[in-house]
């Protein structure tokens, strides 16, 4: 049962992001991952982009690799962390929308905590 709960909790989390012609979905940072990224000197987006996709649309060894077959691949973590870590052109755009679900779903906490009624906590 706890199994299942965690995949729904991580599946609320994901969202779908776009870059150019390819879609990642990614996942929105929990409150101690982007705490962490505070503790190490603040959000690099190198590091947001590589740790928070968690699966991709439709991308082929050619898209990868270049000149490889068109075959879909499917996701595999440490296959793309290698791929992004040279497609700096991903970063930036990945990892804004990957903060900005933070942000946004902070926000939104912090104003359900300001409309609560005293002592509903």
């Amino acid at each position: 049962m706890s199994t299942e709960l965690v995949a729904k909790i991580r599946k609320q989390r994901e969202f779908k992001v776009k870059v150019g012609r390819f879609t990642f979905t990614a996942r929105r940072p929990t409150d101690a991952e982007f705490i962490a990224f505070a503790q190490r000197g603040g959000v690099n987006y190198h590091d947001v982009a590589s740790d928070f996709i968690v699966d991709w649309e439709g991308i082929t060894e050619d898209d990868i690799v270049g000149g490889g077959g068109s075959d879909k691949v499917k996701f595999d973590m440490r296959l793309w962390r290698e791929w992004v870590a040279d497609r700096a052109d991903f970063w930036e755009p990945i990892a804004t929308p990957i903060i900005d679900s933070y942000n946004a779903h902070k926000t939104k906490l912090e104003d359900a905590a300001k409309n609560s009624p005293p002592g509903s906590n």
